[in-house]
């Protein structure tokens, strides 16, 4: 994304903010408010009682706790070999985001989801790839940055059904065994802290907060890791390639591998066409998965597993025939 876009971005939710109207204490910075007094039967000037209730601060919501023998990230990624690319196609429609997507994939079998995830006009999270596709929902588009009530209630296409970072909370709280990758696209600390506060904000108003053990965050290079540590602490993380200056040799491939040991980075997300059978042994050597990105042909699918790769993105393709071997310390697939 060029540094234009990412400051269109921003400049959306700057506008958002101050065009929002003036709180009515802004009035009371230029004069002192006016206070009224109230007269007893007796004569006497009274203060008025204050709206105590109104100035407290709204009850915090309670944290819900996770069901028992619940499932993390890990638990689920092990024994997956398809993710879900943008939450799974809908018939041939890839990338859409949506609950349709989601069910039909996990009808199928598929238990990892990839959710893109962009900025609202109002600085909210919600699923979807890109504003360019002006055709898929009326009045959206780069050039009208919707705020979150109008995506939700703007159906895709016309009859798909768009989704919030708050819905997809929501849905990992009625199927909790299901896991969920971001991409969340930016790799600007100033955008991804607008984009992980809010959806924190979410999950804490839901009580959900339990549920970042199911859901393991993109990074997009070193730097974004410490910057995302002082945001939260994420409990799980996926190193992806996509936006790294990574050339191809076994070497880079080690570097990534031994800074993802060290600081307990999960896996390491790569190109399909980038992957060689030697980043597997590398990958296995510190302890990190292999995933690539993204591949719809089974057969091409197939030899990705056969050669070390632990997990494929997919459109369309679904877990069946694509069983692993249950012995120990084998990676391979079974055929």
């Amino acid at each position: 994304m060029s540094q234009a876009s990412k400051a269109a971005l921003l400049a959306f939710c700057t506008f958002w903010a101050l065009a929002l109207p003036a709180p009515a204490a802004a009035a009371s910075a230029e004069r002192p408010p006016v206070r009224l007094a109230l007269q007893t039967s007796d004569g006497r000037d009274e203060e008025p009682a204050g709206d105590e209730e109104s100035a407290e601060e709204p009850a915090p919501v309670e944290e819900k706790q996770p069901p028992e023998g619940a499932l993390s990230a890990p638990d689920i990624l092990s024994n997956t070999t398809i993710i879900a690319h943008g939450m799974g196609a809908v018939g041939n429609l890839n990338t859409l985001n949506c609950l349709e997507g989601f069910l039909t994939q996990y009808e199928a079998g598929v238990r990892v989801f990839e959710a893109d995830l962009r900025l609202t006009r109002d600085c909210q999270v919600v699923l979807r790839h890109d504003w360019w596709h002006a055709d898929w929902q009326e009045g959206i588009s780069w050039a009208r940055i919707p705020t979150r009530e109008k995506f939700v209630n703007s159906p895709i296409l016309g009859r798909y059904t768009p989704l919030s970072f708050r819905d997809l909370l929501l849905l990992m709280e009625e199927y909790p065994d299901i896991c969920i990758i971001t991409d969340t696209k930016f790799t600007d600390s100033d955008v991804f802290t607008i984009q992980f506060d809010a959806m924190l904000a979410d999950a804490r108003e839901l009580g959900l907060t339990y549920l970042f053990d199911r859901i393991a965050v993109q990074i997009y290079n070193t730097n974004m890791l410490s910057a995302l540590n002082n945001i939260y602490r994420f409990p799980h993380y996926i190193y992806t390639l996509y936006q790294d200056d990574f050339n191809r040799t076994e070497n880079a491939l080690r570097e990534r591998a031994a800074f993802c040991a060290q600081w307990g980075i999960e896996g390491i997300t790569m190109e399909s066409s980038l992957y060689k059978s030697a980043y597997g042994d590398i990958a296995r050597e510190y302890g990190v998965r292999i995933y690539v990105h993204t591949v719809n042909d089974k057969e091409k699918a197939r030899a990705l597993l056969e050669n070390g790769v632990d997990g494929i993105y997919s459109d369309s393709l679904t877990p069946e025939g694509l069983e692993r071997k249950k012995a120990r310390g084998d990676t391979s697939v079974r055929f």
